[in-house]
């Protein structure tokens, strides 16, 4: 088994197709068939099940999956380590990142991020699944780190938090409660709600601080921009809970405070505990932690 055959199924596997993947690789396709059924003889196990309607993989597939990212994962920071010695940062850096806004300036920090390390192929990802998803593709690989609001433990994770921001409600000009300075959780849990799909960090936010009181509540409009959510609170569709950061400077809504501890809402990053850490990943951290616009608390192993 070798690193090429592995590189080989991964292609073949994420594009579910032999003959897309051997064009993603600029390879003929029978060299990747050959490369998959060498790695099916030396497992002794079927790896994928192909007919000629359906393409899925085999549980040993699944697992030869996760592993092999892993171990091109290694390769790559393994191989960028040794251009670092250099005074190179290079290599691969996938890095997940949410269809909301966050707390933070993010293209700021991108932007600085090109323009110290332009040898880094940096690719911004971002998940339909909201963190959740991110979170899972950076379990499985497919991410090298994600911005995330998901802090739910994984014991193959790391996480450090970078930024923070208190909750706050949002209605409408003419709603009911427009001159409150504070409202409680049940007194609004009967209102209509506008909020982020299942498994976008807020919403997770949201869901816990209804629940830590044993409370119900209805959301009747979702959206995965925080933009949407506050253009349907204003015409009157329902009321939000999002970060006080999101709605700073928003027209046609008023802000009401929680009482505290208000629910905070956490962005941190997320990557792999594995061997060998990516310069790549090493170099977004360090920019990260000179950056004197971010909260950087104690760094956690999920």
């Amino acid at each position: 088994m070798d690193l090429r055959q592995l590189e080989y199924f991964v292609a073949v596997a994420e594009a579910r197709s032999f003959t897309r993947a051997a064009e993603a690789l600029h390879v003929a396709q029978s060299t990747v068939s050959a490369a998959v059924k060498t790695l099916e003889r030396e497992a002794r196990v079927p790896l994928i099940i192909r007919t000629t309607r359906s393409f899925q993989l085999s549980p040993a597939g699944e697992e030869l999956l996760v592993r092999s990212r892993a171990l091109l994962a290694d390769e790559q920071a393994a191989l960028a380590a040794v251009r670092q010695a250099e005074g190179v940062v290079s290599g691969r850096l996938r890095l997940g990142t949410p269809t909301s806004e966050l707390p933070f300036d993010l293209p700021r920090l991108i932007g600085r991020y090109r323009q110290l390390h332009p040898a880094v192929e940096l690719q911004l990802i971002s998940s339909p699944a909201g963190s959740a998803g991110l979170r899972q593709e950076t379990t499985d690989n497919r991410l090298d780190a994600t911005f995330s609001t998901d802090v739910a433990a994984h014991p193959s994770l790391i996480s450090r938090e970078i930024s923070r921001s208190p909750v706050v409600v949002i209605v409408g000009e003419n709603h009911r409660l427009a001159g409150s300075a504070e409202v409680t959780l049940p007194e609004i849990a009967d209102e209509e709600f506008i909020d982020f799909p299942t498994g976008f960090g807020q919403r997770t936010v949201t869901d816990e601080a209804f629940s830590a009181q044993g409370l119900q509540r209805q959301v009747s409009t979702e959206s995965s921009t925080a933009a949407l959510i506050i253009a349907f609170v204003r015409h009157g569709l329902g009321i939000a809970l999002l970060p006080r950061s999101t709605v700073l400077g928003r027209t046609g809504i008023r802000v009401i405070d929680l009482p505290e501890p208000a629910p905070l809402w956490r962005i941190s990053l997320t990557w792999p505990r594995r061997r060998w850490q990516p310069p790549a990943l090493t170099a977004l951290l360090t920019l990260i932690d000179e950056d004197p616009g971010l909260v950087r608390p104690e760094e956690s192993a999920d």
